[in-house]
């Protein structure tokens, strides 16, 4: 029996042995395929999400300068350009700080600066001529500080601060009247105990209060709350500063 004759007989085994051998290659190249593919996607760096690239850009006001005069007993007496970051206690340093004879107790080493503020440094032996012993801002608005000298002012400014700051002082009162006003108690819609707040005023007269503006309707002045049972001029005097209508 030849060659050819053979494969005639197991022809049948043959494409079976084929068949799997293929499906064996197929299986194979798509596992390998598959492997190359996922090793790539490992290696590559995934992208960023969008809002991920986006950077924050954090815009800083820029400092304001400053031009301030270091006079008198340091070491190195001009005019030094700050920002304001710096405090009086900066400026000195740059002005190469105090000499061995002079007096720093009355300058607030802490203060923050503004332009064109004049700090003037007393030796001890002017400063022990003081009788005024006065450490206040000395607001000089000719740019003479012969006049703060006199009383023995250290910090020097053009007036503008003190101004602003009176400004605010101003506001400050105008705020603490409003609040005053706010905590008047009004004997028309006081509770109970609003009304027990004020000098004088129990519970029963509280009471009788309430009972009144029920029966005779609401008090046209403050001066009604006499017409109360038991609130006479003596009780009235205490409370007329704090009540309302």
């Amino acid at each position: 029996m030849d060659f050819f004759e053979h494969l005639e007989e197991h022809k049948l085994v043959i494409l079976i042995l084929s068949i799997i051998l293929n499906v064996i290659l197929l299986i194979g190249t798509s596992i390998l395929i598959f492997m190359i593919i996922n090793q790539k996607c490992e290696c590559e760096e995934p992208e960023l999400n969008c809002e991920e690239k986006k950077e924050i850009v954090i815009e800083e006001e820029p400092l304001k300068n400053y031009h301030v005069e270091v006079k008198g007993a340091v070491n190195n007496p001009g005019v030094y350009i700050v920002n304001d970051n710096y405090i009086i206690n900066d400026v000195i340093k740059m002005a190469g700080g105090f000499k061995n004879n002079a007096y720093s107790d009355n300058i607030n080493l802490s203060r923050h600066l503004s332009d064109e503020l004049v700090i003037y440094v007393y030796t001890k032996d002017e400063y022990k001529k003081n009788t005024k012993k006065e450490v206040d801002i000395c607001n000089c608005q000719t740019y003479d500080i012969s006049d703060c000298k006199e009383n023995y002012e250290s910090i020097i400014t053009d007036g503008k601060e003190t101004q602003t700051s009176n400004e605010s002082k101003e506001l400050n009162n105008t705020e603490e009247k409003n609040e005053e006003v706010l905590k008047l108690i009004n004997i028309n819609t006081a509770s109970q105990k609003e009304l027990m707040t004020l000098p004088g005023i129990g519970e029963s007269k509280a009471n009788d209060i309430i009972n009144y503006r029920e029966k005779n309707g609401l008090f046209k002045s403050i001066e009604d709350i006499k017409k109360v049972n038991g609130i006479k001029d003596a009780t009235y005097n205490k409370i007329k500063d704090s009540i309302t209508v």
